[in-house]
């Protein structure tokens, strides 16, 4: 007699192995990605020890992720507290007669965002990227699609300098006309990788700027390559440098993240006493966006003349971008929107990582007001002032 074997009755709510193992793989690697946003230089073991992961686990996920999504490592630079430290350095051994001539404005450096309208033909991206290389001010050119043709992310001493600037952009592009608008902006949240070009006009110790820059070429391994090799010094220039939040922490960027397609928010407040009373509102949807996902913003600041502010966020097509877009408008925040999508970056690139919200200033902004709970601001500060190496 042929034996029939007896059914069983399959668990319709456990997953196939391989998808446990995918979806432990994916949780893994986004909680990597955080720590690595937060402070590159932790070590393996810390890494571990937050993500729940083995250290082998996190040695091989970080590696593939590395490769996968063409990390880069960079010091997150706090321009807002630079200019203590430059007046402090340069001012050290004056004489009263030269600091009643100190020119102030060339101490310190404003952020700006810049929009660039062509009208008639447009050059080329290697005439564009020719005409802004030679100077330190432009951080990201990026072509974009909208009612504007170009984006800049600008840093200048004043704005005397920027005028210098777009003066010899428009006059290294002959033969095309174009519409130029500068605002200055302060920054709320997120950041753009800066190039060596303008760390090298910061007014520091030399020894200083050697680090900043070595930091800046993307090496996550020993402090200082290519400098000298006294170990004990360039720990406690880096400790320095963290101290006096110079540097708010070494970080990371993707390259080719998830969400490649990139697009400016650009909001002008209208009502000015429904932004008041609604602005805790978008910092809550803010801040209870899923911890489980990558980030969705990579860069927030307040814009003057006129009042508003602009947003850079990811998303993985035009349909989820115009998404994130109907979402602010519909927090009724007494704002008017507009967007514009990124083409390809000409010059630098975006700050696109993975960054705890708990430690943003709109968190912190809302946890003064007694509406989400406090954090331990202080937890990644403590752990990069101790660490000046990591484990490889």
């Amino acid at each position: 007699m042929l034996a029939i074997p007896m059914a069983t009755t399959p668990n319709k709510e456990a997953p196939p192995k391989a998808a446990f193992n995918r979806e432990a793989k994916d949780r893994i690697g986004t909680a990597i990605l955080r720590e690595l946003s937060m402070d590159a230089r932790q070590s393996l073991s810390a890494m571990a020890e937050k993500t729940g992961a083995s250290k082998t686990a996190v040695f091989n996920e970080l590696n593939s992720l590395i490769e996968q999504k063409d990390i880069k490592f960079v010091p997150e630079i706090n321009l807002e507290e630079l200019w203590r430290h430059e007046l402090l350095y340069t001012t050290k051994w004056m004489q009263k007669r030269e600091f009643r001539q100190l020119d102030i404005h060339q101490i310190g450096f404003t952020e700006y965002v810049g929009f660039v309208k062509f009208i008639g033909k447009k050059p080329s991206d290697e005439e564009i990227a020719k005409a802004v290389r030679a100077s330190y001010i432009p951080q990201n050119v990026s072509a974009v699609y909208g009612r504007y043709d170009l984006f800049m992310y600008l840093v200048a001493r004043d704005h005397a300098d920027i005028n210098v600037f777009v003066n010899a952009f428009n006059k290294s592009l002959p033969g095309y006309k174009m519409i130029v608008r500068i605002r200055p902006v302060r920054k709320s949240f997120g950041f753009f990788p800066l190039r060596n070009e303008l760390i090298e006009q910061f007014k520091l110790p030399e020894k200083y700027k050697k680090l900043l820059v070595s930091l800046n070429n993307g090496s996550r391994g020993q402090l200082g390559q290519g400098q000298e090799p006294d170990k004990n010094a360039i720990t406690y220039i880096y400790k320095t440098l963290i101290e006096y939040g110079i540097v708010s922490r070494t970080t990371m960027y993707m390259r080719n993240p998830d969400n490649g397609f990139a697009g400016i928010i650009s909001y002008s407040i209208v009502d000015h006493q429904q932004f008041q009373k609604s602005k805790y509102k978008w910092f809550e949807h803010l801040v209870k966006m899923d911890g489980n996902k990558l980030g969705t913003y990579t860069f927030m600041a307040d814009v003057h003349e006129p009042y508003g502010g602009i947003i850079i966020a990811n998303a993985k097509n035009a349909a989820c971008f115009e998404g994130i877009k109907k979402s602010i408008e519909s927090l009724r925040l007494g704002i008017e929107v507009e967007s514009m999508i990124f083409s390809r970056q000409i010059i630098g690139e975006l700050g696109v990582r993975n960054f705890d919200l708990r430690y943003s200033n709109q968190y912190g902004m809302l946890a003064t007001e007694g509406l989400v709970p406090k954090v331990c601001t202080d937890r990644y500060a403590k752990e990069r002032a101790k660490q000046a190496y990591i484990e490889i």
